[in-house]
């Protein structure tokens, strides 16, 4: 009695092992799902109605629709919700484009007929004038034209006339595209079709319109290998510029945190915590970068008027030389027997200076929406020096 106490019988032991392999199957079963079952994908867009003329408006959604219909659902729930922000805003752009864009076509072809009509000594003197009141405030877009004329100017001029001659074909088969009416109906075609078959259409008549797709590759590439070598010229050039502005970031970085981490820091989350003395630093050195180019400024203003100024007095009085005029008021007009172009030059340069120091080294209202693509121009040439020089420390 005392062993069978003791000891459980075989039936005890099996029943036990039994009961806790029942137990551990109940347990490992697989637990009910409850995660919420996946959203929807939008529905496809719908094309427009044979007949029916698409304003800016509906292309934009039907594009929207397009891309939400083929992008991730989150994605997509995303691409919707921005829709009704970005849509506006998008047109607005669109039309702007389009009534801007062929008067700054038209004025700069105006003005590069009337330059390119000018006698030699002639665009001498203009572009004297214009480097004396303007040079200043593009100094890194004069640079880089310098430095395209010294690494070759004869090639890169081809190049530029090939691409010239591809995108003038391109535009003329575009606006031929754009007066087809296929279906007869009063409705170019364009105007009907939804946004991704309009994109489609317009990139095989641009790809038809190119006569020689090899040359125009291989003019784009020398184009591109060319503006290369053009910033190596500028960062060697604009050096003491680049290292100006980040050396005296370097000294400031430390007391710049030390003051903002503790006022800035209570105003945002956890997780962005960290990444705040990132954004001082880059925000300290893009400053130091904008004070560092305005001094630039200053110096390539004062550069620029004297050589702009000497280029205008000895233009004009090489152009004199030609008619025949030799002298002024008894004054010689030969550059070499006289100081008349160095005195004109000068003075010209100090006046030159003078309005860019008034209009803060910029062009005033309303020529500053003149020069607006030259300011682009000009932005992104120093943002493409000063970028590079800045990953580089």
């Amino acid at each position: 009695r005392w062993r069978a106490e003791r000891y459980p019988s075989l039936g005890h032991v099996m029943a036990f092992l039994f009961g806790k392999l029942a137990d551990r199957k109940k347990t490992d079963a697989p637990s009910p799902d409850i995660t919420e079952p996946p959203s929807p994908p939008p529905p496809k867009p719908k094309p427009p109605p044979p007949g029916t003329l698409l304003t800016h408006e509906d292309r934009l959604d039907l594009l929207v629709s397009d891309i939400s219909s083929r992008a991730p659902p989150r994605l997509a729930e995303a691409i919707l919700k921005a829709a009704p922000v970005l849509t506006p805003v998008a047109v607005v752009l669109i039309k702007v484009l389009n009534v801007v864009g062929p008067v700054y076509i038209r004025l700069f072809s105006l003005i590069y007929a009337f330059l390119a009509a000018l006698p030699y000594d002639l665009f001498q003197a203009a572009m004297g004038l214009g480097l004396c009141f303007f040079g200043g405030g593009y100094c890194a877009s004069i640079a880089a034209a310098e430095a395209f004329y010294m690494t070759g100017w004869s090639t890169t001029r081809q190049q530029l006339q090939h691409i010239y001659e591809e995108a003038v074909a391109m535009s003329e088969a575009q606006t031929k595209d754009d007066a087809k009416d296929e279906d007869g109906d009063g409705i170019a075609d364009v105007n009907q079709i939804p946004t991704s078959e309009l994109l489609e259409r317009k990139v095989r008549v641009a790809a038809g319109a190119v006569r020689d797709p090899q040359r125009l590759s291989a003019a784009l590439g020398g184009l591109y290998v060319g503006w290369l070598s053009v910033q190596g010229v500028l960062r060697v050039q604009f050096a003491k510029t680049i290292n100006l502005a980040l050396s005296c970031s370097q000294f400031v970085e430390y007391y710049v945190c030390k003051l903002l981490l503790p006022l800035v820091a209570p105003l945002l989350s956890t997780e962005f915590r960290a990444w705040l003395p990132v954004g001082i630093k880059t925000g300290t050195k893009a400053l130091f970068v904008y004070f560092a180019w305005k001094l630039q400024e200053v110096v390539s203003a004062a550069q620029s008027g004297l050589r702009g100024g000497l280029l205008f007095s000895r233009g004009v009085c090489a152009w004199l030389n030609r008619r025949g005029h030799k002298s002024f008021l008894g004054l010689s007009l030969e550059p070499d027997k006289t100081y008349l172009d160095e005195a004109v030059g000068y003075v010209l340069a100090a006046l030159g200076f003078y309005v860019q120091w008034q209009f803060g080294f910029g062009i005033p209202f309303p020529f500053s929406l003149v020069m607006l693509p030259l300011d682009a121009v000009e932005w992104y040439v120093r943002w493409s020096v000063t970028s590079d020089g800045a990953n580089g420390a």
